[in-house]
Parts: C-alpha cells; structure tokens; sequence
C-alpha cells in the first residue's frame, strides 16, 4: 500500500468519524432544546397558577369585605355574593387543573363541618359526622 493510499484510507476514516462526531453533536441538541421546550412549558405553567392563585386571593378579599359588609349593617346583595362565589369556584377549578398538571398534589381536605381533614374515601367526617361530598 503507497503513502498515497495510506493517507487516503487515514482521511476516510477521519470523515467517518467526524460524520459520527456531528451526528452525536445533533443529537445531543435535539435532547437539549427537547428539555428547555420542556422546562419552558413548566415555568409557564408555574406561573400561570401563580396567576390564578392571586386573582383567587383577590376574589376571597372581595367576598369577605361583602361578608364583613353584611355584619357592619351593610348588607350585599345575595346575588352578588353569590356571583363573587362562582367566580372563586372557577379559578379554584383552574387552579386544580394546572397543578394536576405540574404533578403538584392536592391539598388535604378539610370537612366543612369543623374543619378537621379527611380522608380519601370517608363519605363521613370522622370528628362530627358531616356528610361530605
């Protein structure tokens, strides 16, 4: 074998082996943008719970200044309240579904008789007896 062919079969197999270097390179980017899309989405996500978390505490302030209203003399409207109400049961329901989606677990229930938390399953409080739903 010649110096000629010698220096070919030496510069094919470092084609080769700059081919197999890029095509690791690519893939090596490929998973690396796969993981920022990924940890985009979830910063997004954060943040709009975040959102959703502060107009719900918005909405709460709301419905107890209507509330505290009531006991001052100042009666609100019951439909009014009531509406207030629907609206925090929304972003309650939004607020759910987000961290359900960001695998956040739910907060313990609590009876709504006495407050005491619950367990997944009891049709009854086990501290007063209120029916839960």
């Amino acid at each position: 074998m010649s110096n000629q062919e010698k220096l070919y079969d030496l510069l094919d197999t470092l084609r080769t082996g700059a081919e197999a270097a890029g095509t690791l390179a690519l893939g090596a980017l490929g998973l690396a943008c796969e993981g920022a899309e990924k940890a985009a989405e979830a910063v997004r996500l954060r943040y709009q719970a975040a959102r959703v978390e502060g107009e719900m505490d918005g909405k709460l302030m709301e419905a107890g200044e209507m509330v505290y209203a009531t006991h001052t003399g100042n009666p609100t409207e019951s439909g009014e309240l009531l509406e207030k109400l629907q609206e925090i049961d929304v972003l309650k329901a939004q607020l759910a579904a987000l961290n359900e989606t960001l695998g956040r677990k739910p907060e313990n229930a609590s009876c709504p008789g006495c407050g005491e938390a619950v367990e997944e399953g009891d049709r009854f409080c086990r501290f007063c007896g209120e029916k839960l739903n």
